[in-house]
C-alpha cells in the first residue's frame, strides 16, 4: 500500500490537502507527530512552523523529524501557502538534505483562486501580489511581486519549459499561469523528485499518480449545536461578515479573559456564538492567539461545544493545542480550503478555514 507524507506548514493548509485526499477516497489523519505505525494511506503533518519565529524553524523541524525513518514513506508533498507566506526557503532547504532529494519543484500557483505566475512576478486576481491585501498581512507582508525575490532565493531558478524538468537540479519555480499549464507540469513531473507548493498542485499531482478523477466536493454540512466560531484572521472582509452578526451571538476579544462567561452564557441561550478579535486589539499575534486559545478552552470545559468552526491556521493550531488534541480525522470537504473533521476519542467536529478564503454559505450559520 502507497504511504504518503504530506508535510504542511499550518493546520488549515494540512486540513486542505486531507480535504483533496478525501476526494480520492483515501484514508487519512491530520497529525502533529508522525505515526510510523498508522495504517492510513495518508499522513497530513502539521509542523505549525508558519507561526515561529525564524530562529525556531530548524530548531524545531529537527525535533520533530529526529526519529522519523527517511525511506518509510513512497510519496512526499510539501504543502506551502499559496501566496507565498512563510518559512519557504529555509524550510524546503531542510527537506531537500533531509530526504536527500537532488532536485527540488515549488509550484504555490492556484489558477481557480486566480494566483498564477507570470514573466517571473505572482499575480493574485490579475494584481500584482504587493499590491492586494496580502501587502498587510500582520506577519509576512509581501512588498514587491518578483517571486524570487519574495522568497530570498536568486539562486533558485524559474522555469516555463516543462520537458526538461526532470534533468535540472537544485530548486526551479514552474512558471504556471493556468490549470491547463498546471496539468501538464504535473505530467511531466517525477515523483522522484521533491515535490512543494500549494493544494492545486497536490490535487493535479493525485490525479495523475492514482489515475483516477475526483470525486466532487460539498454536500450537507450537518452543522452541530453547541457551534462556537472562533475568527482569527484579520481581512477585512471577514471583519466586514462578522460585524453582521447580531451582538446576542458575537463575543469581541479585547485582550479581556473575562469574556469566558460571556460566551457560556450566549452558548447556552442562543446556541452559535462568533468569537472574533476586536479590531482595536493591540499585541504580539502570537499572544493573542494563545489567549484565545485558552479561553475556547475553558468554554468548552463548561458548555460541551458539538462544533467548533475555526479561520486562521495558526489560531486554529493554538486551540488544538489548548484542548489536547493531536490527531484528527477529515471527515468532508465543503468547498476548496474548508474542511471537516473528527477529533479522535472526543464527540466533537472542527471545520478549519483559511483566512484568505471565501465562506461557504451553508458554513455560515447566521
Amino acid at each position: 500500500m502507497t504511504s504518503m507524507l504530506i508535510i504542511a506548514d499550518d493546520l488549515t493548509g494540512a486540513a486542505e490537502i486531507g480535504g483533496i485526499a478525501l476526494r480520492y477516497n483515501l484514508t487519512v489523519d491530520i497529525v502533529h507527530r508522525l505515526d510510523q505505525g498508522s495504517h492510513v494511506r495518508v499522513q497530513v503533518l502539521n509542523t505549525n512552523t508558519r507561526s515561529l519565529r525564524q530562529e525556531q524553524v530548524l530548531p524545531h523541524l529537527k525535533e520533530l523529524f529526529s526519529n522519523v525513518n527517511r525511506t518509510a514513506f513512497d510519496f512526499i508533498y510539501l504543502k506551502f501557502d499559496s501566496a507565498l507566506r512563510g518559512h519557504i526557503a529555509l524550510e524546503l532547504s531542510f527537506y531537500k538534505a533531509y530526504f536527500g532529494f537532488e532536485l527540488a519543484v515549488f509550484c504555490p500557483v492556484n489558477p481557480a483562486f486566480g494566483r498564477i505566475i507570470k514573466n517571473g512576478h505572482y499575480f493574485v486576481n490579475g494584481k500584482r501580489v504587493h499590491q492586494t491585501s496580502f501587502l498587510n498581512d500582520p506577519e509576512f507582508p509581501t512588498k514587491e511581486s518578483q517571486v524570487l525575490a519574495i522568497l530570498g532565493t536568486p539562486e533558485w531558478k524559474l522555469l516555463s519549459d516543462f520537458t526538461t524538468i526532470n534533468t535540472e537540479t537544485g530548486v526551479v519555480v514552474p512558471e504556471v499561469e493556468s490549470s491547463v499549464q498546471l496539468e501538464l507540469l504535473a505530467q511531466a513531473i517525477s515523483d522522484e523528485n521533491l515535490l512543494a507548493g500549494g493544494a492545486a498542485f497536490f490535487n493535479h499531482l493525485l490525479q495523475q499518480k492514482l489515475e483516477v478523477s475526483p470525486h466532487g466536493i460539498g454536500g450537507d454540512t450537518g452543522l452541530k449545536y453547541p457551534l462556537l466560531y472562533v475568527c482569527g484572521s484579520g481581512y477585512q472582509e471577514n471583519n466586514d461578515r462578522i460585524s453582521q452578526v447580531a451582538p446576542e451571538s458575537l463575543v469581541y476579544f479585547d485582550g479581556d479573559g473575562g469574556v469566558v462567561e460571556e460566551i457560556v452564557e450566549k452558548l447556552r441561550g442562543k446556541q452559535k456564538v462568533v468569537f472574533a478579535i476586536s479590531t482595536n486589539i493591540k499585541g504580539l499575534a502570537e499572544e493573542i492567539r494563545m489567549a484565545m486559545a485558552r479561553i475556547v478552552a475553558a468554554v468548552y470545559n463548561r458548555v460541551g461545544i458539538q462544533e467548533l468552526i475555526i479561520e486562521g491556521g495558526a489560531t486554529a493550531y493554538e486551540v488544538l493545542m489548548a484542548l489536547g488534541i493531536e490527531v484528527m480525522t477529515p471527515v468532508q470537504e465543503i468547498q476548496a480550503g474548508l474542511i471537516k473533521s473528527k477529533v479522535r476519542d472526543k464527540e466533537l467536529f472542527v471545520t478549519l478555514k483559511p483566512g484568505s478564503y471565501p465562506w461557504a454559505n451553508e458554513l455560515w450559520a447566521f
